[in-house]
């Protein structure tokens, strides 16, 4: 393994990592009367302000395709930025972080069927199977004979998979010329803009206390973790980022599943918060699952790559 993979695959565990604590972190300001719309108005308005430096280095002689990709851009913030951490932490509010998490990371499944609809390109038997393993690890986490869960905090995290689905597939798009980093920043922008006019018109309530906070069995101020959810961010897109130049976007997709355990871990620590037996079972299948349908999606990768092959076989021949 070359020095370069190594460093693709530490900097993309370092972005799972960033990327799993946010959300214990945040659940721990709302023990103290802090609102989802709260958090996450401050974690996308901070994030925006670290990023805007080194967006306006990578935007200096492309903002023509800024304009060109406007739609798109707008898009990606209030999707992806905005509606991702909006439904997903306001999920972390009525379910475990860990539940919440990996009814989350449903969205591989979300995207199978939208490009199956969209090119009418039958996926792989083996994405099929990743599904079906998926669906029945969604019905174990759901845990059915357990009538205290949220269905509130249910349809949240569900909504938070459809986001994350659109930002796959926004950010997978090879037409965008926009620098990964200008349209990550640009995105917060968007996202903190919109935030602002939802908390504003009280679609989520705001509410913020300048109290201590229970961190992990440690009293401490407000602003460390407020400081730790914007730092943690900015650095897990950046990181991300750097590391899927490195190892790829497929390698990095099952690279960055360890963030359910690394979330598990977290909320364990911070907030001794646990999932059940049959859960933390579903969990297995969700992952599982998920393996699957990214072993089926590079399969039909090379089978359409294959094809393509075959079909311009005959226009390499001379006459």
């Amino acid at each position: 393994m070359n020095r370069a993979v190594i460093i693709g695959f530490l900097l993309t565990l370092v972005s799972a990592f960033f990327f799993a604590v946010s959300g214990p972190i945040a659940k721990t300001m709302y023990a103290i009367g802090w609102t989802p719309g709260s958090v996450v108005l401050i974690r996308l308005t901070g994030s925006a302000l670290l990023l805007l430096i080194p967006s306006l280095i990578a935007l200096r002689g492309r903002w023509d395709e800024v304009r060109r990709h406007w739609k798109t851009v707008t898009t990606y913030g209030l999707v992806s930025m905005a509606g991702v951490q909006g439904f997903y932490f306001m999920a972390v509010e009525h379910l475990t972080v860990a539940v919440a998490l990996l009814l989350e990371m449903t969205a591989p499944m979300l995207i199978v069927f939208w490009i199956w609809a969209r090119s009418r390109t039958r996926p792989a038997t083996v994405t099929f199977i990743g599904v079906l393993v998926s669906m029945l690890g969604l019905v174990l986490i759901l845990d059915l004979r357990n009538s205290a869960i949220s269905v509130f905090g249910v349809v949240m995290a569900l909504a938070a998979a459809v986001c994350l689905a659109s930002y796959f597939l926004v950010s997978a798009k090879d037409s965008i010329n926009v620098p990964p980093v200008a349209l990550t920043g640009l995105g917060m922008g968007v996202g903190a803009l919109a935030m602002g006019v939802v908390v504003l018109v009280g679609l989520m309530p705001s509410g913020a206390v300048a109290a201590d906070v229970d961190f992990g069995g440690h009293r401490v101020s407000w602003i460390l973790p407020m400081a730790l959810i914007v730092v943690f961010t900015a650095g897990a897109y950046i990181t991300g980022i750097l590391g899927l130049r490195y190892i790829g976007a497929t390698v990095g997709s099952f690279v960055n599943l360890v963030e359910v355990p690394f979330s598990v871990i977290v909320a364990w620590l911070l907030l001794a918060e646990m999932p059940t037996g049959i859960q933390l079972f579903g969990g297995v299948f969700i992952l599982g699952g998920v393996g699957f349908i990214k072993w089926g999606e590079a399969r039909l990768a090379r089978r359409v790559a294959r094809r393509q092959v075959v079909d311009l076989a005959p226009e390499a021949v001379p006459a």
